[in-house]
């Protein structure tokens, strides 16, 4: 009636990148904080002065140094690479979306 749940064996060393994990941290900050940042320009019809611009490339650079730790945790060894590639991926797609409106912004 009652099933014994199996145990579960770990045979490898490896363990999860401290790196990796603060790679997906600040993609997940930055990430939230890029929509905040958004819905508060769009209430200021786009007139949110200095202060939005400076916190805007603080998260640039934030986003860019946590795709710099993903790289780095990926060259560790015996670690599991989920962390590392999620917050390679999330940090290298933000930087692209920051990059994409500062130019959009000088042009217009």
């Amino acid at each position: 009636m009652f099933r014994r749940k199996k145990e579960v064996f770990k045979f490898s060393g490896r363990s999860h990148s401290v790196r990796g994990v603060i790679s997906v941290i600040a993609g997940f900050v930055t990430l939230i904080a890029l929509l905040v940042l958004s819905v508060v320009s769009s209430f200021s019809k786009g007139n949110g002065g200095l202060i939005i611009g400076i916190i805007g490339m603080l998260l640039f650079a934030i986003s860019v140094a946590g795709f710099i730790l993903g790289i780095k945790s990926c060259r560790e060894k015996e670690i599991y690479y989920a962390a590392p590639v999620t917050g390679m991926v999330l940090n290298g797609f933000l930087s692209i979306i920051f990059f994409i409106l500062y130019m959009l912004g000088l042009i217009l």
